[in-house]
């Protein structure tokens, strides 16, 4: 089976809204935080929830966000939900604004987001927190 296809059958890590993660996160799957994150990740897709408070960078090739972040997002596709508060700048291939979300910040539009992204930072394989 293609590793794209395992991943996609993979179960979401989830970060629990009792969590709070300080440091690097790196993921090769998907990844959806519900608590709070206080430091970078990078993953496969990236889901802020409603209740989630993200302090850091954000990289991956799809992040949707519920909820609030406060940094920088580098992905091939950003979705911002209604009701999400983003402050920071959001490099992109992609990007939807839903009516009523806020985001204060450049959308900076580019062809490889992922690429200026630090290498260590890009998910290899499995997951590891790292303290900073």
């Amino acid at each position: 089976m293609a590793e794209a296809q395992k991943l996609n059958k993979m179960a979401p890590s989830i970060i629990g809204k009792d969590a709070k993660i300080i440091g690097q996160f790196v993921s090769s799957g998907d990844v959806q935080i519900e608590g709070k994150l206080q430091g970078d990740m990078a993953s496969h897709a990236i889901t802020i929830g409603a209740s989630a408070e993200v302090e850091g960078e954000l990289i991956a090739e799809i992040v949707t966000v519920y909820g609030r972040v406060t940094g920088t997002i580098r992905a091939l596709q950003v979705h911002l939900c209604a009701k999400c508060v983003v402050a920071g700048d959001i490099h992109h291939t992609a990007l939807a604004v839903e009516s009523g979300a806020q985001f204060d910040g450049r959308a900076i539009h580019e062809k490889d987001p992922l690429g200026q992204a630090a290498p260590q930072s890009l998910p290899n394989e499995g997951a590891s927190v790292q303290p900073h």
